[in-house]
């Protein structure tokens, strides 16, 4: 009999588990799912639980009610892994596969943060709302903040349901409203990425929404240490931000067994071949879920669609076939605003969130990058069908890969395909619809009016300040071509007079030190198709951050990448 072993019995582990269960013969495959307890957490509802909104024993049952009667089920640590030999070392005993599925996820570490998990402060005036504990100790803390400073903060990404923080930051400006304590609360949100999202367009609205919502938005902070004697957060770049209440996204991290066992990255999250789900070292071994290196969201919708994607594709493994099926790291998320309204993002890996209608064009009856109360009675009922279709392995009657039907592409410069620029100016952007509510007294300085989605130019634009990546199109009387924020496209028009050229534009010198770093990033594109992150460079390369940032300044990651013709490190998505 053939052995499957899934680590793991959350979202991912639980879909699968189902979804095979009703394919393969009883007598030919024994199915395994390990996990250490029998409690099923529904984690987006942690997020509402510091609101009242949420008991928190709505947010567990058990794993067992939603496995099949023929799985086997080992409540169990996971000790280790070996490849090899096909074992897996439990904390009581050792079990051998054939094939190995991993979907154990991933967990906050604020210990990666010097000061964060100081007694002093840690869930004392710094608290997280992506445990259970951490959530039902935030709801405490929520209800007796009068006054103050909140500081809603992400230390890097990845991170899960990348918009959950700034879901945090919207509901607590409606939490606080509502109970007339707004105006003596000042909210700020603070991220590692330079918007309040990744992608141009999602990034003006949302942006702009937080603007409407008084909201201040501190974009480019990597957070070097956290003060706590003074309550201080402290960025590499020499930034400080005061808070009296911190609900902070720790650095997240793939489960300790991945590093014990050789088989994932300087975050322990395992390299997977992001479309097929496959191992990139392993055949017999499959990631789904937050436990892999995708560059897509960390969200349990994502689980959904990369199921559809696995389970032909491992069925195929199985008979020796191809894996034809690829997944194309399709994110449908909810953004919950407050005032019964969310909004909704649809997005790919390639394709980025834009406005329009989902899932069907016109029609919907979802909105995209909308706040409507159709998204929220959508976000609230999900709830339902989470526990009643998801998990079970059955349909959520959404498609797998991302559909391009009902977006406004034209709106935003966008072709059809929703990736090609048109070279026409697109239309100016229109502000979220106004919340209705009582304008508050407290004044606030004018924000610049952000920018339409932009269109690549055919001239050389002047050469940027230090912290803005320029679009150009020839260096050093080379040509290049680049995306329309300034990234190579072809890697293979690289070299080092391009190099040269690029860091003249940033008014950057390379000196040695400053050309080993360049190095290291363009060797780590080469050999992974993607930009390194900070922590990569800091962990992987040896590079002290500190000064990777007098190095380079402001967003040292970004230029990093520009200057070795890789893409633009990936954010969110």
């Amino acid at each position: 009999m053939q052995e499957i072993v899934i680590l793991g019995g959350g979202t991912a582990g639980s879909t699968v588990a189902n979804r095979l269960y009703r394919k393969l013969p009883a007598h030919e495959y024994r199915i395994t799912v390990v996990d250490r307890d029998n409690n099923h957490h529904y984690q987006p509802g942690y997020l509402f639980i510091p609101f009242g909104l949420y008991k928190p024993r709505r947010v567990v049952k058990p794993r067992s009610h939603f496995l099949p009667k023929g799985v086997r089920f080992l409540m169990d640590t996971i000790k280790r892994v070996d490849p090899v030999t096909k074992t897996v070392e439990l904390g009581s005993q050792t079990i051998s596969y054939h094939y190995l599925i991993i979907a154990t996820g991933c967990t906050i570490r604020p210990d990666q943060v010097p000061g964060m998990s100081d007694p002093r402060v840690w869930r004392k005036s710094v608290y997280d709302f992506y445990s259970l504990s951490g959530a039902v100790r935030l709801h405490r803390a929520m209800q007796q903040f009068k006054r103050g400073h909140l500081v809603v903060h992400i230390s890097e990404m990845p991170i899960k349901c990348p918009v959950a923080p700034l879901e945090f930051a919207l509901l607590a400006d409606w939490f606080f409203f509502m109970r007339r304590r707004r105006l003596d609360i000042d909210i700020t949100f603070v991220t590692p990425l330079d918007g309040a999202f990744t992608k141009p367009v999602a990034k003006a609205q949302l942006g702009e929404l937080l603007r409407h919502r008084d909201i201040e938005l501190e974009t480019d902070f990597n957070i070097e240490y956290l003060d706590p004697k003074r309550k201080v957060l402290i960025g590499y770049d020499g930034r400080e931000i005061p808070f009296d209440l911190l609900v902070t996204t720790p650095p997240t991290m793939g489960q300790q067994y991945i590093a014990d066992s050789g088989l994932g990255n300087e975050s322990n999250y395992v390299s997977v071949n992001k479309h097929t789900l496959q191992s990139t070292s392993y055949p017999d071994i499959f990631v789904l879920g937050d436990a892999g290196d995708f560059p897509t969201s960390k969200a349990g919708a994502v689980t959904h669609f990369q199921a559809k994607t696995f389970v032909p594709n491992f069925l195929n493994h199985l008979r020796g076939k191809p894996l034809t099926e690829s997944f194309d790291g399709h994110v449908t998320c909810f953004i919950e605003s407050g005032f019964h309204k969310a909004l909704l993002l649809d997005f790919n890996y390639g394709v980025q969130p834009v406005t329009g209608k989902f899932p069907l064009p016109l029609v919907g009856p979802l909105s995209l990058l909308k706040e409507t109360h159709f998204n929220h009675l959508a976000k609230i009922g999900f709830y339902f069908a989470y526990w009643g279709l998801l998990v079970r392995g059955l349909p959520l009657l959404l498609p797998r890969n991302m559909p391009r039907f009902g977006k406004d592409f034209a709106r935003w410069g966008l072709r059809d395909d929703g990736v090609t620029v048109l070279p026409s100016k697109p239309r100016q952007e229109v502000s979220p619809s106004p919340q209705v509510r009582v304008p508050m007294v407290k004044v606030t300085p004018p924000t610049p009016q952000v920018a339409p989605y932009p269109t690549p130019s055919c001239e050389p634009p002047t050469p940027a300040a230090n912290n803005q990546i320029p679009v150009l199109h020839q260096v050093n009387g080379i040509p290049i071509d680049v995306t329309d924020e300034g990234f190579m496209i072809h890697p293979e028009q690289w070299n080092d007079e391009v190099a040269k050229g690029l860091a003249a534009a940033l008014h950057i010198e390379l000196d040695d030190a400053a050309w080993e770093v360049v190095r290291f990033v363009r060797r780590e594109f080469e050999e992974y198709g993607v930009s390194p992150t900070l922590g990569r460079i800091a962990k992987v390369g040896g590079f002290k951050v500190k000064t990777v940032f007098e190095m380079f300044g402001t967003k040292p990651a970004k230029k990093l990448a520009f200057l070795a013709g890789a893409p633009k490190p990936v954010g969110c998505v």
